[in-house]
């Protein structure tokens, strides 16, 4: 099948919202399909989620007409083949820090999904220092739709504690989203409601939100809205 129209708008560098959902609950999708969620991110990488449990969870996105992109735990080639064999969309590959890693990923897809490839979409992570280290060598990789920056786990390996916002980590973020948007990839990163906006002013269009991070802002305004004081 050919790219949907939110694979297309991610190609495009329109703005795309993709939603972590989580867990297990694939009756989820619709809901979010219809308020207005481009991608469900099933992340196979920070959750419980297996390949049975991705495999329902892809079926019901693409019923509700979401993208289904999954995170896999690993960039081994057995095990994101075994997503590709079950029609997942796109994959989000973690691990990333050569374009060796990358031109790995991009001829797995090849040899997986043949001429369907191209209607595959290939987000690779950009999380760690040496990973920035060869960015420019990265980005020369044919093949990869967008780059998803890791601040947590970037943090992690220039500090040694994961979502640590120091100065430094902070000015890494910023340098590597100009590095990207300067070579006119199309990139990402999670952003909180603290960060949307200058994240957006960097030039990110693949926009990721953890479900827990909606929930909970809509129930503060809710709390707001009744003027309901947090216990």
């Amino acid at each position: 099948m050919p790219l949907n129209l939110q694979q297309q708008r991610l190609k495009d560098g329109k703005t795309v919202i993709a939603v972590n959902v989580a867990g297990k609950n694939p009756d989820i999708m619709q809901a979010l399909s219809k308020s207005g969620a481009h991608m469900a991110f099933i992340d196979c990488e920070r959750t419980g989620i297996g390949i049975d449990a991705a495999t329902e969870l892809m079926r019901a996105a693409k019923i509700a007409n979401l993208t289904a992109i999954v995170r896999s735990w690993s960039k081994d080639p057995t095990v994101l083949v075994q997503y590709l064999d079950r029609q997942v969309d796109g994959l989000v590959v973690p691990h990333i820090n050569t374009p060796k890693d990358v031109e790995d990923v991009v001829e797995l897809f090849r040899y997986a999904c043949g001429d369907k490839s191209a209607d595959k979409t290939i987000i690779v992570q950009i999380e760690t220092v040496e990973a920035i280290n060869n960015l420019d060598a990265i980005m020369q990789v044919p093949g990869v739709d967008a780059y998803l920056i890791g601040p947590n786990d970037l943090a992690y390996d220039m500090t040694g504690v994961r979502g640590a916002r120091t100065p430094d980590v902070l000015n890494m973020v910023d340098h590597v989203s100009e590095r990207l948007r300067l070579a006119e990839k199309r990139f990402g990163m999670p952003a909180d409601w603290s960060q949307l906006e200058h994240f957006q002013q960097l030039g990110a269009t693949f926009l990721y939100f953890p479900i827990e991070w909606l929930i909970d802002k809509a129930l503060k305004d809710l709390n707001g809205l009744l003027g309901i004081a947090k216990q």
